[in-house]
């Protein structure tokens, strides 16, 4: 799709947002491409008429949906969640993980097993079989609430020979 036909789209849809007082059109100057599609950002065509709730619209690259953004937040976090995982609203959640790859001879798994007790918050049974499964040659993935705390588990476990690396998915 190209800018000239994403408009046509977007015209169409705020063309249904006219009324008898007003008309309602596309501002081509503020339009904003991105690798998934452009935002279009529209308004009276009378300057001294402000409309109200008038969220700019995303108009996807692939398909030519349609995807209201919204007015509570700035622009860029509706369009940073887009660009992450396809909607504007709920906003992504970012997901920390440590993925456990495997290990390097003289590993230390005992203070591996008490490290993913005391970092992860799991009890000693499931952090034992957490470091089994490391020994066993599976991939082990770990969630954190924050990057600093994937990022300090990362490190301490790399310390300990631990074959490891950060990811941060979103949800």
């Amino acid at each position: 799709m190209d800018l000239h036909t994403a408009t046509q789209i977007a015209e169409e849809c705020v063309a249904r947002f006219t009324c008898d007082e007003f008309q309602i059109v596309l501002f081509p100057l503020k339009t904003i491409e991105r690798n998934f599609g452009w935002v279009f950002f529209y308004g009276s065509n009378d300057p001294s008429l402000l409309v109200g709730g008038n969220a700019p619209l995303i108009v996807d690259r692939k398909d030519g949906a349609v995807h209201p953004t919204g007015t509570a937040f700035s622009v860029e976090l509706y369009l940073e969640s887009y660009e992450r995982v396809g909607r504007t609203y709920p906003f992504a959640v970012a997901k920390h993980l440590v993925i456990i790859e495997g290990w390097n001879p003289g590993m230390l798994k005992v203070r591996l097993t008490n490290l993913i007790r005391d970092i992860e918050g799991k009890g000693v049974a499931e952090a034992k079989r957490c470091t089994d499964e490391v020994l066993g040659g599976k991939r082990v993935a770990l969630t954190f609430a924050t990057a600093a705390d994937a990022n300090a588990f990362c490190i301490a476990a790399q310390k300990l020979g631990v074959v490891s690396k950060r990811e941060t998915h979103y949800q």
